[in-house]
């Protein structure tokens, strides 16, 4: 089932194709990213913090953490094209945390 997350005004952000995948992907299948570390924090394809996951909104710590990346996988398959989600009202953002920079959001 896919998994859509959105930005605190409700845009839709990205996806995963499902909970366990450790892909992220924008709204137009391209690649953003993957999930390296045993969390809700996503990576960028270049191995550098991307955003978090905090309930079904994507988002980024004001102050991001430093990890280690080992390595990049392989780019994924293309997946097919979910349906557009319903737009969620937006929510206020947590402390500690904003949107992700939507040029973050462009592969």
């Amino acid at each position: 089932m896919t998994v859509y997350l959105f930005s605190s005004s409700g845009e839709w952000v990205a996806f995963k194709t499902d909970g366990s995948d450790s892909n992220l992907f924008s709204p137009s299948c391209e690649w953003l990213g993957h999930f390296p570390w045993e969390n809700d924090d996503a990576a960028d394809v270049s191995g550098r913090y991307l955003g978090t996951i905090v309930g079904d909104r994507f988002l980024a710590k004001l102050s991001p953490p430093s990890y280690f990346t080992p390595f990049t996988p392989f780019t994924p398959f293309t997946p097919f094209t979910p349906f557009t989600p319903f737009t969620p009202f937006a929510t206020a953002v947590p402390q500690g945390f904003q949107d992700v920079p939507q040029e973050r959001l462009r592969p």
